[in-house]
């Protein structure tokens, strides 16, 4: 590995012709300007005062002029260096922790989580490779005033909130690995290999990666790979660093040490606040959960070794994709190999676009989709239910399917599939679905409990006295009272079940209709305004023109009684067999 003439300054200074780019922006480590230059004839170097601290920063590449990696840098600090090293379990040294004030924190570069790759005597320009705990021990405790250290930044972002939580407990036990038994010398650290050209007879017993180079650590962390089956590796997990040991050099002193210089208590309450928050990484490839013994659910299809593993590892027989070909062409995904491979596997593909995070698109295609799905389970093929993350369609789609066909109430289904497969579909429009399935065969009026909560608004002027009245009101006979919310806008909050209501506002003794809301001549020629709540479910889903209203409607999630279950259950089916068997298509 060489080092480049590409050089952060915090001084600049004139430069030679070259490659410049000079900015009064602030980098991301330190608030103070830069230049960055490149020079092929010279190396140039700046040295900045921040006290009393000298340090030096380089960028450092491989051994092609054209092959950089940005992540790692040199820096030059003076003893002590105010860095707390740790052992992580896949063998790589990293930064556990800074000095408050010390020499490596007011350097401004270097940050927890770094991996030291390289250590030395800047005085003598030669960096020792760090390949163990032994070697790192060995060049830390030279005695030399100055020290050259190349770090490695991670690409994402280090779990600082995981260093701060953990106690020495989990560090110095190996959370009960097996450990390695070995005869081979070569897995030992440095500093256990033995002076004298010996046989090597000798065995070792390890519990604890801190003895062993990297290839060994792999080996002591990679132990039980063989029992973990394909599935279960594809199942979303959280990464956790579990460290082997920490140290640091002898002359640190006992100053204060910290994992960064902002306040790293607010920073894990932000953490904390968005933990429920997913975001879907795309390359990660596919993943996927097996819900039933016929149904799995995952993200989308990404390559032809993914319908390979469908096929032969898990059995898979048909894909019901609800991605689009946008978002197929946006991820860079080849739908005609795709298709192409599904052939060759004997899967059948079926593709019926859902618009991704559109509630009411999900709501009105839903009932299809849970057809589709129990078409091909009667067909008693193994399903793999898909979109682009599946955190949404997909799971809604099969959680749909349980409560409807199977009789599970809608809370249990979805306990059941958010706890197997990460996700979080849209449970209010499976809601508002069911609401509409049951429609269906109740020509549109619901005759039990209230469906849906109804929030009616008037938009007029302050200090008025407002009411509702409606056909839902005791037959016009029993107004309501609105509450002020502030401003003009007055509020009142009905239960309704699902169906078409008439209603008027009675304003400071006053009859009206708001203008807000959609308003009908009835046959005497008076004008009130009418709220649908509700629609009716179709095989052949049409979305509707939204009328533009100034009322919310929110959908009741509750228990079903028997004669709802019975109604819902026959309302699917209905729409399943609506569907033709041979062409999975409407009849």
């Amino acid at each position: 590995m060489n080092m480049l003439p590409l050089q952060v300054s915090t001084n600049p200074h004139p430069h030679p012709p070259s490659l410049l780019l000079s900015s009064s922006n602030n980098c991301s480590f330190c608030p103070t300007p830069r230049s960055l230059y490149n020079s092929k004839s010279k190396l140039y170097h700046f040295r900045s005062i921040v006290g009393t601290l000298n340090f030096r920063v380089f960028a450092v590449s491989g051994n092609s002029a054209f092959k950089m990696n940005l992540n790692e840098y040199l820096v030059t600090l003076e003893k002590p260096l105010g860095i707390r090293f740790a052992l992580t379990s896949d063998g790589k040294i990293i930064v556990h922790s800074l000095t408050k004030g010390g020499n490596a924190e007011r350097s401004r570069i270097i940050m927890v989580g770094d991996t030291l790759k390289k250590a030395g005597d800047s005085s003598q320009n030669s960096l020792v490779e760090i390949k163990d705990v032994g070697d790192t021990r060995k060049v830390l405790n030279e005695q030399t005033n100055s020290f050259s250290l190349v770090l490695e930044r991670p690409t994402n972002p280090f779990p600082i909130q995981l260093l701060h939580k953990m106690n020495d407990l989990e560090i110095v036990f190996n959370r009960g690995r097996v450990p390695v038994v070995t005869w081979n010398k070569t897995l030992l650290a440095s500093n256990l290999q033995s002076s004298s050209k010996s046989c090597g007879n000798s065995g070792f017993l390890m519990f604890n990666s801190k003895f062993l180079k990297p290839n060994g650590s792999k080996l002591l962390n990679n132990l039980n790979q063989h029992t973990i089956t394909h599935g279960e590796r594809n199942f979303f997990t959280e990464h956790k660093t579990q460290l082997a040991c920490v140290f640091s050099e002898k002359v640190c002193g006992d100053g204060d040490w910290a994992h960064g210089s902002f306040p790293l208590e607010e920073y894990i309450q932000a953490l904390d606040r968005s933990k429920d928050e997913m975001y879907y990484n795309h390359s990660l490839g596919m993943r996927y959960s097996k819900i039933t013994e016929q149904i799995y659910v995952g993200s989308c299809i990404q390559t032809e070794d993914d319908v390979e593993t469908l096929s032969k590892d898990e059995g898979v027989a048909a894909v019901l994709n609800f991605q689009s070909g946008t978002e197929a062409e946006n991820w860079g995904i080849n739908v005609k190999s795709i298709n192409e491979s599904c052939q060759r596997n004997n899967i059948l593909m079926i593709n019926y676009p859902i618009r991704e995070g559109d509630s009411y698109d999900m709501r009105k295609k839903l009932p299809f989709c849970v057809g589709l799905l129990l078409r091909l389970l009667r067909k008693n093929l193994r399903v793999f239910v898909t979109c682009t993350s599946g955190f949404d369609r997909s799971p809604a789609c099969v959680i749909a399917y349980l409560h409807w066909i199977t009789d599970v109430s809608l809370h249990a289904a979805y306990t059941w599939v958010t706890g197997i497969h990460t996700c979080r579909p849209d449970r209010p429009a499976i809601a508002w679905a069911t609401w509409d399935l049951i429609a269906m065969v109740e020509s549109g009026k619901h005759d039990g409990p209230p469906t849906h909560a109804v929030t009616f608004v008037w938009n007029g002027h302050e200090g008025e006295d407002v009411t509702l009245v409606g056909d839902f009101t005791g037959n016009w006979k029993e107004p309501i009272k609105a509450k002020h919310q502030g401003g003009p806008r007055h509020e009142v909050e009905v239960r309704l079940a699902q169906g078409k209501y008439y209603y008027k506002f009675i304003v400071n003794g006053q009859w009206k209709h708001s203008t807000a809301s959609p308003a009908e001549r009835d046959e005497r020629g008076n004008v009130n305004n009418i709220i649908v709540i509700g629609e009716t479910a179709s095989v052949l889903p049409s979305v509707q023109h939204q009328q533009k209203d100034a009322n919310v409607i929110k959908v009741i999630e509750r228990p079903l009684n028997e004669k709802e279950r019975f109604m819902l259950a026959k309302a699917a089916r209905c729409i399943a067999f609506s569907i033709c068997p041979i062409r999975l298509a409407p009849k």
